[in-house]
């Protein structure tokens, strides 16, 4: 079997990594042909039995890209990692959507830019549909698609990576909590839980809290001075030694329908480096409770939570190892599921390859470019 995965992001980054090259990497594992390109690719070669198409929209090269897709007979899969997508209000199943939960402004953002509609157009004529939560899939599912939850996990750098950093971790005095941000997107997420962490903060002199990335400091955390601490965006390969130097990941996601379809990656890149994760039950940390990541429901108080770790190192120490148990078995899992997705549902069931195409994309190419120039240009 061959697949091909063509990403909306840079090969570095962290949407390729986790939705597209570790992916690939497992089906090698298994023995079949996997392979990685982008959008923003020159050329892209078109000799492979299945195509992924990651958070490409129906634009104008993503959709001559899907029509050259079908022009060499191969099967086409849409894949997506957050909701980029705004399902009509009428379509949505209530049962999973209150009413009361809002939109999140970057999904209005998207569907007002008319991206949604284009990630909906490239839904509507694919084969399949590949997510990485629950959610997603029932909103998939609601507009009757086929689709398969395949959840993220590890490569296996960074396993090695993480190993490292647990066999280098230092002591410290006092206790730190992390909030570790890659986008600038979470500041909401981080303001839901400022009055407790407010609370603890006054109540446990020797607590600081570590925010990392472009996420702005709650207002009435501000007058704790040098408590806290703000820590620069790191690579991924960097991440791991990182983490080992708090005590506690914070996880807190608003409750909105975008947060709903956010999968439990921080839970992951925590626990495979021994440290406790607090999370909310929102979104894919619903489904890992007994995977040793503490959450948080309406019913229990993020203060409650934090101090039971912050008053007891021993229980740290075991909800971290827990923690590393867990995400083992949960990347584990999500592995053999991923190649089982591909061999089970495409395999030699669905059309293969017929004719090698090579697509020209030098449009996409120069919009990659000046995206790439704009990155740069960001402070």
């Amino acid at each position: 079997m061959r697949v091909l995965f063509v990403s909306c992001d840079p090969l570095d980054g962290a949407v390729t990594r986790y939705r597209c090259t570790h992916l690939a990497e497992a089906l090698r594992s298994a023995g079949h042909t996997a392979d990685v390109a982008t959008i923003y690719d020159p050329v892209i070669r078109l000799e492979h039995d299945i195509v992924v198409l990651h958070r490409i929209c129906a634009n104008q090269e993503g959709q001559a890209l899907a029509d050259a897709v079908r022009k060499s007979g191969a099967t086409l899969v849409y894949g997506a990692d957050d909701l980029v997508w705004e399902v009509p209000s009428g379509h949505l199943p209530r049962m999973l959507v209150p009413r009361s939960v809002p939109s999140s402004p970057v999904a209005r953002s998207s569907r007002e830019e008319g991206l949604a509609e284009l990630h909906l157009a490239m839904i509507r004529q694919a084969d399949g549909v590949l997510v990485n939560t629950v959610f997603s899939s029932c909103l998939v599912s609601d507009l009757g698609k086929d689709n398969s939850i395949v959840r993220n996990f590890l490569s296996q750098e960074q396993w090695r990576l993480s190993k490292q950093a647990r066999e280098s971790k230092s002591t410290h005095e006092g206790v730190r909590l992390g909030y570790l941000s890659g986008t600038p997107t979470h500041d909401d997420d981080l303001a839901a839980i400022a009055s407790d962490l407010e609370n603890v903060l006054n109540r446990y002199p020797q607590v600081e809290l570590w925010i990392v990335g472009p996420v702005s400091v709650p207002e009435n955390l501000k007058s704790f001075g040098s408590r806290i601490l703000r820590k620069s965006f790191v690579s991924w390969r960097e991440l791991p030694q990182l983490i080992c130097e708090v005590d506690i990941c914070l996880t807190p996601l608003a409750e909105t329908r975008f947060n709903r379809a956010k999968s439990e990656l921080k839970f992951l890149e925590a626990g495979a480096v021994g440290v406790p994760t607090v999370a909310s039950f929102w979104g894919g940390f619903e489904s890992i409770g007994g995977f040793g990541c503490k959450l948080v429901s309406r019913a229990i108080r993020w203060e409650t939570m934090l101090v039971e770790l912050i008053d007891d190192e021993s229980i740290r120490h075991m909800q971290g190892q827990k923690a590393l148990e867990g995400v083992r078995e949960l990347c584990g899992v999500a592995m053999d599921f991923a190649v089982y997705f591909f061999e089970d549902r495409f395999d030699g069931r669905r059309a293969k390859l017929t004719q090698s195409v090579t697509f020209s994309n030098p449009r996409g190419f120069t919009k990659g470019l000046v995206k790439q120039a704009l990155r740069r240009l960001k402070p």
